[in-house]
C-alpha cells in the first residue's frame, strides 16, 4: 500500500514539474514580447512628451500673434482715422483746384 502512495507522490512531483517547465518556457517566449510591449510604451511616451512641447509652443505663439493682432487693429483704426481726415481735406481742397484750374 506504501507503493502506491509513492507512485501518486511521484506522479503529482512529476505533474508539478511538468507545469513548473510549462511555465518557464511561456515565461521565456513572452518576456521579448514583453520588453518589445514596455519599448513601444516608452518610446509612445515620448512622442506624447514632444507633441505636448509642441502643443505648448504653438499655444504661446499663437497667443502673442492675438496680442500683435490686437495691436495691428489699433494702428489700423488710427490709421484709418488718419486716412480719413487727409481725405476730408482732399474733398475740401478740390473745389478750389478747379475753381483756379478753370
Amino acid at each position: 500500500m506504501a507503493y502506491v502512495y509513492i507512485f501518486i507522490a511521484v506522479g503529482a512531483a512529476v505533474f508539478f514539474f511538468l507545469i513548473v517547465l510549462d511555465y518557464l518556457n511561456v515565461f521565456s517566449a513572452l518576456k521579448p514580447k514583453a520588453d518589445l510591449a514596455r519599448q513601444e510604451i516608452r518610446e509612445c511616451e515620448m512622442q506624447i512628451e514632444g507633441e505636448k512641447a509642441v502643443i505648448n509652443t504653438i499655444k504661446q505663439e499663437v497667443e502673442e500673434l492675438q496680442q500683435e493682432i490686437v495691436e495691428l487693429e489699433k494702428q489700423l483704426a488710427e490709421i484709418g482715422k488718419i486716412v480719413e481726415g487727409h481725405r476730408k481735406r482732399e474733398s475740401r481742397r478740390k473745389p478750389t483746384k478747379f475753381k483756379l484750374n478753370e
